[in-house]
């Protein structure tokens, strides 16, 4: 009964363990700063399609 308890306690050690690795790769990979690009409009394009328009 004694190696039973022994193994059952080994068993939640480790998940909780596993719980808590887990957790914190996963908060490690959100955290990350993606760098990010300001996106512009292309006047020129917009001009010329306006004087075909016209």
């Amino acid at each position: 009964m004694k190696n039973l308890r022994k193994i059952i306690a080994l068993f939640i050690f480790i998940f909780i363990t596993g719980i808590i690795v887990t957790v914190v790769s996963i908060n490690t990979t959100l955290n990350k700063k993606t760098p990010y690009e300001v996106v512009t409009k292309d006047t020129i394009y917009l001009m010329k399609a306006s004087k075909k328009a016209v």
